[in-house]
């Protein structure tokens, strides 16, 4: 007694089951009549058409006026069902009347007592439930629009985020199923005598008799890669341009390049998370770059020139006759151009002075006559000084 055929019916099922057990309400009206659309309106007619009625007929503009406040409600509702895809689908398939006393459910109907087991346990996993109302309210539940945003992380070397590039980013995600192009390939048949069937059954009673009465059969059929959700698992691959002077821990936002929507409206956005991998030669303060060059010790007291490398190419640099450790030099406009601007940074030359360890014997010799000249000024230096004090 109950069920026969295999387990998955689908909510289309649902509703041909609430027009056996589910009183009739009031007539109702076409939810395209309500919007002042046609039927194959599509979403973005559909929304003009809502706000239009919904500013207009909306209660703070109507105060007191119980005839709008009750079309703003019909309105409210026709777009609930029209904005949603999967719903409008198995609106358009059933049509105002079926539709409206699914959604409307009703306690006495007693839920799928009686022979008919939950269509969604197998899709939703939520098992049998108390009665039509809650089994809709599981079917009907508020979700969000459009797909879900993704975050990613991308590392760079160190030129590639100073001089900018292009990169390719695969990541795994929600997308639109092939298979069906997103449609989910619904479809609902009478179909007795075929084999995916749901069967319908009610009580019948003749004085004391009591028998089954086969009173409907439906096949359903959905795209089977994705099971009717319209997106499976994958892999997304989306290119992005790096612009130049991106700096390490900076985010980028990809509009629409993350989580496929399942109502083909809104794919979720892409936030890349950049990480910049560190230079062996230059090191980065913001706009500005330092580097190193090392003087042996005749350089940086007699001076000369010395190779640094730039973002450029290596330049010949003058050093300045006394030169001390830790001093430095600037070159304006070396560093890294400033991000939608057409301004550069600067690059700060530091100076490191190499003292030898291992000396020759004239080197040597050479250092100590130095040294003893170094001395002798200084000794004529403070014969001067004592004699100017005397």
């Amino acid at each position: 007694m109950g069920r026969r055929g295999p387990r998955g019916a689908l909510l289309e099922a649902a509703l041909l089951v609430a027009e056996q057990v589910l009183p009739r309400p009031v007539a109702v009206r076409d939810y395209y009549d309500v919007l002042g659309v046609r039927k194959d309106a599509g979403q973005g007619e559909i929304k003009k058409a809502y706000y239009a009625l919904a500013k207009k007929l909306h209660p703070d503009t109507n105060k007191g006026d119980a005839d709008a406040e009750k079309k703003f409600q019909e309105v409210q509702k026709a777009y609930e069902t029209l904005k949603d895809e999967e719903k409008k689908a198995v609106y358009d398939q059933v049509g105002p009347d079926q539709y409206e006393r699914a959604a409307a459910g009703g306690g006495g109907a007693g839920g799928f007592e009686g022979g008919f087991g939950n269509p969604f346990e197998d899709i939703f996993g939520t098992g049998r439930t108390g009665g039509m109302n809650d089994f809709l309210r599981n079917i009907f539940k508020d979700r969000e629009s459009g797909g879900q945003d993704v975050k990613v992380k991308l590392e760079l070397s160190f030129m590639e985020a100073v001089e900018g590039c292009k990169k390719t980013i695969n990541f795994q995600t929600l997308v639109t199923c092939e298979t069906c192009n997103g449609s989910a390939n619904w479809s609902l048949q009478n179909a007795i005598n075929m084999h995916a069937v749901w069967w319908i059954w009610q009580d019948c009673k003749d004085d004391q008799n009591k028998w089954n009465e086969q009173i409907s059969a439906y096949f359903l059929d959905f795209c089977k890669s994705c099971r009717g959700k319209k997106v499976v698992p994958g892999i997304k691959t989306v290119s992005i341009d790096i612009a130049p002077g991106t700096d390490d821990e900076d985010v980028m936002k990809v509009l629409r390049s993350g989580q496929a929507d399942p109502d083909g409206l809104r794919a979720g956005d892409l936030y890349v998370a950049i990480k910049v991998r560190e230079d062996p030669v230059f090191r980065r303060e913001k706009g500005d770059i330092h580097v190193d060059a090392v003087l042996n010790v005749t350089q940086a007291i007699l001076g000369g020139t010395v190779q640094v490398p730039t973002l450029a190419g290596d330049v010949v640099l003058k050093v300045k006759p006394g030169t001390q450790p830790g001093q430095k030099v600037v070159l304006r406009g070396k560093g890294i151009k400033t991000r939608n601007s057409y301004s550069y940074g600067d690059q700060y030359v530091h100076f490191n002075v190499k003292i030898p360890v291992n000396l020759t014997q004239k080197q040597r010799m050479l250092l100590e006559e130095f040294e003893k000249e170094e001395k002798g000024e200084d000794d004529k230096d403070a014969e001067k000084a004592a004699g100017a004090s005397g």
